[in-house]
């Protein structure tokens, strides 16, 4: 039986809209393997791996499930996938500001500690 780890990062899907754009962002610079050699293992060419990850206004060529299937295959990437899926449908916007709140309060304090350590070593 194998595990999976995952690093959770709560905002990833804020920086990308949807799972398309962080597909087409790992494509490009996530993963080991050049898109040339992902597309070839798809079983099309770059331009229409390029179009289907990057579709243009009216554009008819889209990334469907079988080809998602295909270049988790061809990249090995599904931990990412998961983490991403996990960020935008697992979390709440409760559990957000909670976390934001705990990361505001963990910095007051800090800066708390270095200025009161500044005070001591001023005097």
């Amino acid at each position: 039986m194998s595990q999976l780890t995952l690093n959770f990062d709560p905002a990833l899907h804020e920086r990308f809209t949807t799972l398309r754009a962080f597909v087409a962002y790992r494509a490009q610079a996530g993963v080991a393997k050049p898109m040339k050699a992902q597309a070839a293992d798809m079983d099309m060419a770059p331009s229409t791996l390029s179009r289907k990850l990057n579709p243009a206004e009216g554009d008819t060529q889209r990334m469907n499930l079988d080809d998602l299937e295909a270049w988790l295959a061809s990249t090995g990437d599904a931990a990412a996938v998961v983490e991403y899926l996990a960020s935008k449908y697992l979390d709440n916007d409760e559990q957000r500001e909670q976390r934001r709140q705990a990361r505001i309060d963990g910095l007051l304090e800090m800066l708390s500690q270095e200025l009161a350590a500044r005070k001591v070593a001023a005097a």
